[in-house]
């Protein structure tokens, strides 16, 4: 085939198979000094942080974790589970494992296939081990993992 014939060839697209369809994604992971949902709406203070001083010897650091979590129209009224994990910068786990439970539900007047968000917000109070580098892992379903990283610096 000469150059100019593979010039006039139309790219295959890739196709979006059912399971992308409907599978359930973390849309977004932010890390605040405060978060919660209220009305099914995510309100955020301090939010998209990547540097925290550490706390005063001996005490908690308190944090907010906030995410968005995209529901297809065909897991909606169904429970679904969270965890929220706690690394160091060389993946040891550290603090609390935190598990709990969501259900969408379907509003009034959608359209199937539509998609749904579901705002989530975990207030932390837990002390961290030393200055550094961490990450918070967010896994739905025992299946769908989204990670933020953070580092706990002298100064800003």
């Amino acid at each position: 085939m000469s150059t100019d014939e593979n010039t006039t060839k139309t790219p295959r697209r890739r196709r979006t198979t059912i399971k992308e369809i409907e599978s359930i994604e973390i849309d977004f992971l932010v890390l605040a000094d405060w978060a919660e949902t209220i009305g099914g709406k995510l309100y955020i203070q301090g939010g998209g942080w990547d540097r925290k001083l550490p706390p005063a010897h001996g005490r908690a650091t308190s944090f907010a974790v906030a995410a968005g979590i995209l529901v297809p129209w065909t897991l909606t009224n169904q429970q679904h589970s969270f965890t929220l994990t706690f690394e160091t910068g060389d993946g040891t786990s550290f603090g609390p494992r935190i598990d709990g439970g969501f259900n969408m539900g379907r509003p009034a007047k959608s359209t199937p296939g539509q998609r749904f968000r579901a705002p989530l917000a975990v207030r932390i109070d837990m002390p961290l081990p030393d200055l550094g580098s961490y990450r918070v892992g967010l896994v739905v379903n025992n299946d769908i993992t989204k990670y933020v990283s953070f580092y706990v610096v002298e100064q800003l």
